[in-house]
């Protein structure tokens, strides 16, 4: 009940107006079906020519009938009864449209907060999260989360029907209702183990969904290597492991609601053939009341066996429930910024970035990325940083770039601390063209107009002719060529230049190329690097790298190595002690 209850609260907290018109929608299909299973007393009363029992709500909905002005007689009752009957089929296909529509735009804004609230989050904590795992929450368990608010929808909607049925039942026969109260209580007890099961299984399709989508994601990401160690065989079978234990998943918990359902209506069968002996021998029913009853009986049944199947499904869900609000706590906790929040202009530097005593850890590994680091990069040049593998190069980027924050030391932009109050600023500052370059799967010119939707198409052929990426004119498309997905249809030079005239839009005050060129044959490297020359006293430069022929024309070298700085200075004077 308290999962129940959940889901209500979010869909008070998302809409009071469309919860209360839903609620009222409810409240008059109740009414509306109540009064017309009263009304049938009187009428088969009245089809049998006989005096109908007007005691209790049967003879107050009959005085009301009276008052209005509509004839206690067959063509009356049956006149009143199809109304009734009619006007509860529109309420009930508003309250279908109402609560569908509800959902879908629940669904939609629940999907809008996870991703708004991965968007936000620190680079630091994002990096730490399985891409796949926050996909399948998005796009697979968050369906599932819908379909929980549906069955919590439903749940309410059966309950109000069964209300009704109850209502109506104690006004005919108030000692076997409260019999039949008894047995059904007797029967959800004895499902409680049932519903366990479904509680369980649940949490195993997330993990099994967690898995296809792992699968799924490393597969597309890695084809070329599949088909080059010509290992399809192996995806093939791996994935059809993955979808083998995914749907043997889903088919244990439609088992149990199959072996619930057989159980329920043996049980209900037994149950009403009990029921309606006791009121024949013991109570002494007429027939009006006693087919009454048995109708009541009879809509009741599915009813219940329907409660019965959406708690099922409702504990079934609620691994998801526990997954997405755990990522939103998690990711509210790393939470660096507010998408609709006004950040102000680009912060601008004419002096240095100074860096005094920074050092760094990423929270999974043992030992510290970067140590006591102190270096200054001087405005307008071209600082060049090398170091082995994993000296700590890209982690040195991060933090200069204000997506990482250092566990000690700090980081200044002309004297200024660069903290929260400005890091957002600084990062729309820079530009950054990393060696794996990301273009989405559209034109060139949507890839370019991501720095700046604004720009001209004017803007854009200046970016790229600078860039050394005036190619893009020779295409038959020119910048409505689509590159493909992440670039495909375009060599990796290519790519090189398109995202390098994609960071010149941005007009940035740092730009920082991290190693960006080491995949890049001769050719395309040398116009990188012209480019590279072309910016000196125009943008600040830090390339990051290892080959001599792009780092030789910088101003300023920085060696790295095990998270230390082991020489820092002039290009030539470190090239002339070292050799």
């Amino acid at each position: 009940m308290m999962l129940i209850l959940t889901y209500l609260k979010m869909m008070w907290r998302f809409s009071r107006s469309r919860s209360l018109l839903f609620a009222g929608l409810l409240v008059l299909s109740s009414v509306t079906q109540g009064i017309g299973l009263v009304l049938l007393v009187p009428l088969l009363a009245a089809l049998q020519k006989s005096q109908a029992e007007t005691s209790g709500v049967v003879g107050m909905i009959v005085d009301a009938l009276s008052f209005v002005g509509i004839p206690i007689t067959l063509i009356g009752l049956l006149s009143t009864f199809l109304a009734l009957n009619i006007f509860r089929a529109l309420i009930n296909y508003s309250q279908t449209i109402v609560s569908e529509r509800f959902r879908l735009e629940l669904l939609d804004d629940l999907r809008t907060q996870s991703f708004n609230a991965m968007l936000e989050a620190r680079w630091e904590w994002l990096t730490t999260q399985k891409k796949s795992d926050m996909s399948n929450l998005l796009v697979t368990e968050i369906g599932r989360l819908g379909s929980a608010l549906m069955y919590s929808v439903r749940f309410i909607v059966s309950a109000f029907s069964i209300a009704a049925y109850i209502i109506v039942a104690f006004s005919l026969s108030f000692p076997l209702t409260l019999a039949a109260m008894v047995l059904g209580g007797g029967l959800f007890f004895a499902m409680r183990r049932q519903h366990k099961l479904a509680h369980d299984q649940g949490k195993l399709l997330s993990i099994a969904n967690r898995q296809v989508q792992q699968t799924v994601e490393e597969g597309l990401s890695g084809i070329k290597l599949i088909k080059i160690l010509r290992s399809e065989n192996r995806q093939s079978q791996l994935m059809l492991e993955i979808r083998s234990l995914l749907r043997k998943r889903s088919l244990q918990f439609t088992h149990l609601n199959a072996a619930m359902t057989f159980i329920f209506q043996i049980l209900v069968a037994l149950f009403m053939v009990t029921l309606l002996y006791i009121g024949v021998t013991t109570f002494d029913l007429t027939l009006p009341t006693l087919l009454i009853l048995v109708l009541i009986f009879s809509r009741l049944s599915p009813q219940i066996r329907e409660v019965q199947t959406q708690i099922n499904n409702i504990l079934h869900s609620d691994s998801v429930l526990s997954n997405y609000t755990n990522l939103m706590r998690d990711a509210g906790a790393a939470r660096e910024e507010t998408l609709s929040q006004n950040l102000g202009d680009k912060i601008q530097f004419n002096k240095s970035i100074k860096l005094s005593g920074v050092s760094f850890s990423y929270r999974t590994r043992g030992i510290p990325s970067l140590r006591d680091i102190d270096i200054e990069i001087p405005s307008r040049q071209t600082t060049a940083i090398m170091g082995t593998s994993g000296s700590g190069k890209s982690t040195l980027a991060d933090l200069i770039m204000g997506l990482l924050t250092p566990d000690a030391g700090t980081i200044e932009i002309d004297g200024v601390l660069l903290d929260e109050k400005n890091r957002l600023n600084w990062r729309k500052s820079i530009a950054y063209m990393p060696q794996d370059v990301f273009l989405f799967h559209d034109t060139i010119r949507n890839n370019l107009l991501w720095a700046d939707e604004n720009a001209t198409d004017e803007d854009l052929e200046k970016a790229l002719k600078f860039a050394s990426a005036d190619f893009v004119f020779n295409l038959p498309e020119q910048l409505d060529t689509v590159v493909g997905d992440a670039g495909q249809r375009l060599s990796g030079g290519e790519k090189q230049r398109i995202a390098l005239a994609r960071a010149m839009i941005q007009k940035p005050e740092l730009i920082i190329l991290d190693e960006a060129t080491s995949a890049l044959d001769i050719e395309n490297e040398a116009r990188i690097r012209d480019t590279i020359d072309k910016l000196h006293d125009a943008i600040t430069v830090i390339v990051i790298g290892h080959r001599l022929p792009t780092l030789e024309n910088s101003d300023q070298l920085i060696i790295l190595e095990d998270g230390r700085v082991k020489k820092a200075g002039k290009w030539a004077d470190i090239m002339e002690t070292s050799g």
